[in-house]
């Protein structure tokens, strides 16, 4: 009995040891897998703790040193002080990055390759590029470098010969035979015209093409359904062309508005490049004020490659470009048809005003925005 005791308590102390040390290799917070954690390998690495701007030159203050993981560096990483110190920065550089060899150069010669700050900001796969603008097509200037626009192009078609490449209609002349009288006709540009007869025989000329004036377009020939008497009718004036709109590009990213900020070859701002430099003294010896800022004429749009060439030969040709501002929350494209007069008269019921046996006095020629007297009593309320 003593014995078989003696066992059980021989037992029981064993299991308390083994338990014991159990608690103590594996429960202990330095153990397992945390103690792999703890003992994982790091690599000092270079990182920024000040701000610098592109071209800036970097120098021990603006540095520091990081225990980053060591399988997780990359090519490119630096790892002493020494060896970026002195150089200039790529582009701007914000605090608590680390510093790679991309984020580098060495010297003006090379911060002049890089290309300049707008670059950067142009997605991989498309371009920048400008057109004019004015008060209306920039919404009163109001446009603003990231807004999100629609491009609307307006242009105007008329008929012309496909052989000559010229409006039409054709001027049409007459074939005057040599002999004593030779007809030639001529024109002062505004449609009038002169006819000079001469008796003298050009012996030189073996037929004579007569043509220009009012009546030289060539025109239509008709018979009149009350006299049953035939007519040549020709145009009272010239080609009227054919106007027509259409949304060319859809939620199209600016760039800029106007001149970009002129830097130098060290990416420093050059200050009030593009103003109005003062046009010196007066009489008694004072500065003269500079003219005033002139509004921007340019905005720089961010488009494919494609779109590019297009607005290219859409500016050459005459064409008018206008913007719509969209929201920035707006991702939708939204198919539209192209307005021309027949669209506007059938999609907005426009009736075309019947021939009455009365009008205005005075007869309406042009459309005129109302305007308003200065001495006007409502406008001083």
């Amino acid at each position: 009995m003593r014995l078989g005791r003696i066992l059980i308590i021989a037992a029981i102390v064993l299991i308390l040891v083994l338990a014991a040390i159990y608690a103590v290799t594996q429960l202990s917070p330095g153990s397992g897998a945390s103690s792999d954690d703890a003992e994982m390998a790091t690599t000092d690495i270079v990182i920024l703790v000040q701000p610098i701007d592109r071209g800036g030159v970097l120098t021990a203050e603006m540095l520091d040193y990081l225990a980053f993981p060591t399988g997780e560096t990359i090519e490119g990483m630096f790892t002493n002080f020494d060896d970026i110190v002195g150089l200039q920065a790529r582009y701007d550089l914000e605090p608590g990055i680390p510093m790679t060899s991309a984020m580098l150069v060495g010297g003006p010669d090379d911060l002049s390759t890089v290309g300049s700050d707008q670059a950067l900001l142009i997605p991989a796969g498309m371009v920048a590029f400008p057109i004019t603008i004015d008060r209306f097509s920039s919404l009163g200037y109001g446009l603003r470098a990231g807004d999100h626009v629609n491009v609307i192009a307006t242009m105007l078609f008329i008929d012309i010969d496909q052989d000559f490449q010229s409006a039409l209609p054709n001027n049409t002349g007459a074939i005057v035979s040599p002999g004593g009288s030779v007809v030639l006709n001529s024109t002062d540009g505004e449609s009038n015209s002169s006819q000079v007869v001469s008796d003298d025989l050009l012996s030189v000329l073996s037929a004579q093409v007569a043509s220009g004036g009012a009546g030289s377009p060539q025109g239509n020939s008709i018979v009149d359904p009350v006299f049953n008497q035939p007519f040549y009718v020709v145009p009272s004036e010239a080609q009227r062309p054919r106007l027509v709109s259409q949304t060319l590009m859809q939620d199209v990213v600016i760039l800029h508005i106007g001149n970009s900020v002129y830097t130098d070859e060290f990416g420093e701002e050059v200050a009030d490049a593009f103003a109005p430099q003062s046009p010196g003294l007066d009489g008694s010896g004072q500065q003269l004020p500079a003219p005033p800022k002139s509004p921007p004429d340019l905005i720089t749009l961010i488009v494919t490659p494609q779109d590019a060439v297009t607005l290219n030969y859409l500016l050459f040709s005459g064409a008018k470009l206008t913007m719509a501002l969209r929201s920035g929350r707006d991702a939708n494209l939204e198919s539209t048809q192209a307005v021309t007069l027949e669209y506007l008269v059938n999609s907005y019921d426009i009736p075309v005003p019947s021939k009455l046996p009365f009008g205005l006095d005075p007869s309406v020629q042009i459309l005129q925005s109302p305007t308003f007297s200065a001495d006007n009593p409502l406008l001083n309320d």
